[in-house]
């Protein structure tokens, strides 16, 4: 086994939740800027907190690609960076995240099969990455989990049970790499010699508005289906800031609105009416508040639990949450 470290980033989790850390909200993927040469340099400083002086295979980067395989920007500029190696994830308009955490267990068991590393680095949060790291762990591999605390309440997730050590990024760090940036036009793609942005598929009619009293009971419960299966997805810390974003009395934000009308319209192979998108709306509302009352009532029973068999004294507390957090 070869004594070094590889570390792998799932570039959307990081700009969901660094972009919510930064402005109260999940920006899109596109006016998130990064500088790569100071995240490559974070990274490696928690890798010298972690493991000392290891060297550092590379920098894997899973970002979702398009289907004709043209790469943004951005994904042009990780490319052009020292130690960073691009993996482009099919886009799968039913389940992107758990793309990417297949992609991310594939090679993190490969890797550990041939004996290339002795440690993994992990910037990603969801549960599909449960079986890769086990794996990966019977091989003598250590897995050391990175995630992003987007607000003071985010708690570590429940890969911090199957890792071997945790760590969480706040604002300070994030702010070094992360920045809002201004979309500007696409330029040719140099490697597949075309231009990045191509002409969009023509919108199909919008059809006939209906009242939602008359909205069929098949289709409604289509849209609740795919607002559920939407929600599953979804990270605690981008179900807490839509609470905080509700209570200035505003709508669904706008990045989710935008992918819950493509999953319905993939569902129902038509767009919505807008009686159809008030009831997608109000569902999405409706089962983020259960999900969140549900997060709160499962952290209560736990800080109940902990406060009947901790021996720490209470003088100690503030001492104990602080190592914690570390």
């Amino acid at each position: 086994m070869r004594t070094q470290i590889a570390i792998f980033v799932d570039a959307g989790y990081l700009c969901a939740l660094g972009s919510m850390a930064l402005t109260g909200e999940a920006m899109p993927r596109t006016r998130v800027g990064i500088n790569s040469e100071v995240l490559s340099q974070e990274l490696k400083q928690v890798v010298r907190d972690l493991v000392g002086a290891r060297p550092i295979l590379r920098i894997y980067w899973y970002e979702t690609g398009s289907q004709n395989r043209s790469m943004s920007n951005e994904q042009l500029r990780i490319c052009e960076s020292d130690d960073f190696k691009l993996r482009l994830v099919s886009l799968h308009p039913q389940n992107v995240r758990t793309g990417t955490a297949t992609a991310i267990s594939r090679d993190l068991m490969e890797l550990s099969r041939k004996g290339s590393i002795s440690d993994a680095l992990i910037l990603a949060r969801n549960d599909t990455l449960r079986t890769g790291i086990e794996i990966c762990q019977s091989y003598g591999i250590r897995v050391h989990m990175l995630e992003v605390f987007a607000n003071e309440n985010a708690r570590f997730s429940w890969l911090r049970a199957d890792t071997d050590t945790s760590t969480a990024w706040r604002i300070d760090v994030l702010k070094r790499f992360l920045f809002e940036q201004d979309v500007v036009p696409e330029a040719q793609n140099q490697f597949y010699g075309h231009a990045l942005n191509t002409p969009a598929t023509p919108t199909p009619p919008l059809t006939p508005r209906l009242s939602e009293a008359t909205i069929p009971d098949q289709t409604r419960e289509t849209i609740h289906t795919v607002v559920r299966d939407y929600i599953d997805e979804l990270y605690d810390d981008e179900m807490e800031s839509c609470m905080e974003y509700w209570k200035t009395g505003r709508g669904v934000p706008n990045t989710y609105d935008k992918s819950l009308l493509f999953e319905c319209r993939n569902s129902l192979d038509r767009n919505l009416s807008e009686s159809e998108r008030q009831v997608m709306r109000n569902s999405f509302r409706t089962f983020v508040e259960e999900r969140v009352q549900e997060m709160d009532e499962t952290k209560e029973e736990e800080d109940q639990v902990d406060g009947e068999y901790d021996p720490i004294d209470d003088s100690n507390e503030d001492d104990y949450d602080d190592e914690f957090s570390r």
